[in-house]
């Protein structure tokens, strides 16, 4: 039997719904039992699927490969830690910014 995939909230992933429709999104929690993930869709080949939660397969699911987010995307992320009043999350976004701006300096 194949090694099951482990998923963890807020991890990105992509895959397709028991119909083979693609999508995108993130793990907004891990049914119990393990075989179901409950996914926030970001991006699907079926707009109305776009800003949705859904129960997904885990078997159809694949991570997203990690990838450093561009500036822009920072200075959003740094607005909904500041929203979210998340204060490790906004010290950890604002050193990645910080680091991306030398970089490029």
């Amino acid at each position: 039997m194949g090694k099951k995939a482990q998923f963890h909230v807020g991890e990105w992933v992509q895959g397709e719904t028991w119909d083979k429709q693609r999508i995108y999104g993130y793990v907004v929690k891990i049914e119990n039992p393990e075989d179901i993930t409950k996914v926030y869709i970001v991006d699907s080949v079926n707009e109305e699927l776009a800003g949705r939660m859904i129960r997904v397969l885990t078997k159809s699911l694949q991570s997203v490969p990690k990838q450093e987010p561009a500036e822009a995307a920072l200075e959003q992320l740094i607005d909904m830690a500041l929203l979210t009043k998340d204060e490790e999350w906004f010290a950890q976004l604002s050193a990645q910014l910080e680091e991306l701006k030398k970089q490029y300096s």
